[in-house]
């Protein structure tokens, strides 16, 4: 019975995704409500975003998801979100496969983000990279964070507070409180 459901949800969902204007939007946060954690009354989903992954995904107050944004926690994953929060076209928030994605408060994310806390497993030659799974990870990023566009952050990164990830930069590695990075791998630039 659990298929039927999930197949009925999916094709409601993606009419619904492509219905425009303030209509659209006002279908889109009802369908939502029924599925995943909504914390606050205004929230705005464009057309053409996807949302995938049921209660695995909580979102605060406050929150604009612009055309083409994907939020994405199966497999066990979980994404939390909190208010006052921006994802801009294209970008991708994904959690799948026991990984874990926290968001704060008061953040913006870029264009064309990629924001994964799971990954391929690799170690054995002998096999496919296909073939050997995948595994969880868990991202942090604090409040009053700004990741520009094209942006990636890895699996096992925590951002602090009042960071600013400059376009393009790849985050490998934990990053304090109030600094601008950027680069590949991404640096500190210099404390804000």
């Amino acid at each position: 019975m659990k298929y039927f459901t999930d197949e009925i949800f999916a094709w409601l969902a993606a009419i619904i995704r492509m219905v425009p204007g303030r209509i659209g939007r006002l279908l889109r946060k009802v369908l939502y409500k029924f599925v995943i954690k909504m914390h606050g009354k205004h929230i705005s989903i464009c057309e053409h975003v996807e949302i995938s992954g049921r209660k695995n995904i909580a979102l605060g107050d406050h929150c604009y998801l612009v055309s083409g944004a994907i939020l994405r926690a199966c497999d066990h994953g979980k994404l939390t979100v909190g208010d006052y929060f921006a994802v801009n076209g294209n970008a991708r928030i994904i959690a799948d496969n026991y990984g874990e994605i926290t968001i704060g408060h008061h953040v913006m994310i870029g264009p064309n983000v990629v924001i994964r806390a799971s990954n391929h497993v690799s170690e054995d030659l002998s096999r496919p990279m296909w073939e050997q799974g995948q595994t969880g990870g868990k991202i942090s990023i604090g409040d009053d964070v700004w990741v520009g566009a094209n942006a990636v952050i890895l699996p096992d990164v925590s951002i602090g507070s009042h960071v600013i990830v400059a376009a393009g930069a790849v985050v490998t590695k934990n990053v304090p409180d109030s600094v601008i990075v950027a680069g590949v791998p991404a640096t500190i630039l210099r404390h804000r």
